[in-house]
């Protein structure tokens, strides 16, 4: 009973605020503001709340907007993601003005905690067309942006701006104005849902790419690359290390394929700089070389143990 009589409260002081301009219904529980004269409507309520002792009231961030009037409405939803890549649906309403060929684009509800969005930041007014082949030609006003700005609950301090491209002034490349039933709907934005680091690669230009589990790559660091004036003057130190000189200069730090570094081969195997064939004939050589050696010397040895018997 105490929730029932503070929303007849709530309605009752609304309507000492509206007047005659509109009326306040309840409908389950709901406060609905309806406009006294048909057609499309540009209202919008702002509620705020001064507490008088100690009780506190959360007022919502918007209002919903069932409905915006109007001869001719367009409805279309798209999904769009927070800053930490949370998930809302965005719903909008194309509705024809009473200035031939403009239209209005406003944003009618948001799914998810909104903190604020007020009556600038959810309507795109005057979309126009040309009346002779219906494409788009700007915005009525040189200071309107089209773009919706929303603050979410959970990052308040930083309200996202998302910007909707309406399509080339004089071109039949975006929204169009056509004497058919409309086929307006947001087709793609540029946000993407959280997801998880699922693998690594690495480019041939040396940038160590993730994968992530909800279809996004992004360079995650840059493999360094050291240059030097005279490469032949490097120092070996075994095992295919070397070590600057003198006669190599100090190393410059850069990035594959920039100046005379190369290209990196990721989940590559080095293939050995030595003949295979060459190495194989030495390797017989020094064997043969061996044995004939070995021979050599148990033949001097067994000489040498018949002269210690004669001498016996």
């Amino acid at each position: 009973v105490g929730s029932v009589t503070e929303t007849i409260k709530g309605r009752d002081a609304v309507r000492g605020i509206l007047d005659t301009d509109a009326t306040a219904t309840l409908s389950n529980g709901r406060i609905v503001i309806t406009d006294s004269t048909a057609g499309y409507s540009q209202a919008d309520l702002n509620m705020e709340y001064t507490a008088g002792g100690t009780e506190t009231l959360t007022m919502p961030g918007y209002f919903e907007i069932t409905s915006v009037g109007g001869t001719e409405v367009k409805n279309t939803n798209i999904i769009v993601y927070d800053t930490q890549g949370g998930a809302h649906v965005l719903s909008a309403a194309l509705v024809r003005t009473g200035t031939p060929n403009t239209w209005d684009m406003v944003l009618t509800a948001i799914n998810g905690t909104v903190e604020e969005l007020t009556y600038d930041n959810r309507r795109i007014s005057g979309i126009q067309f040309s009346g002779t082949d219906g494409s788009y030609t700007g915005l009525v006003s040189s200071s309107e942006l089209a773009q919706f700005v929303v603050t979410f609950g959970h990052d308040v301090l930083n309200p996202q701006t998302m910007s909707v491209n309406l399509g080339t002034i004089g071109q039949l490349n975006g929204l169009t104005q056509f004497a058919n039933p409309s086929t307006a709907v947001l087709n793609e934005q540029d946000g993407y849902a959280s997801g998880s680091l699922s693998s690594v690669s690495v480019s041939n230009t040396g940038k160590v790419i993730g994968s992530f589990s909800n279809g996004v790559k992004k360079n995650l660091a840059t493999l360094q690359i050291a240059t030097f004036k005279n490469p032949a003057g490097l120092e070996t130190k075994g095992n295919g290390y070397f070590t600057t000189s003198v006669n190599s200069g100090n190393s410059v730090a850069t990035e594959a394929m920039i100046g005379s570094a190369g290209t990196i081969h990721s989940g590559a195997l080095e293939k050995s700089n030595a003949e295979v064939a060459e190495m194989f004939v030495q390797m017989i050589e020094a064997q043969n070389g061996y044995q004939a050696n070995a021979r050599t010397i148990r033949v001097a040895n067994e000489m040498l143990k018949e002269l210690t018997n004669l001498i016996r």
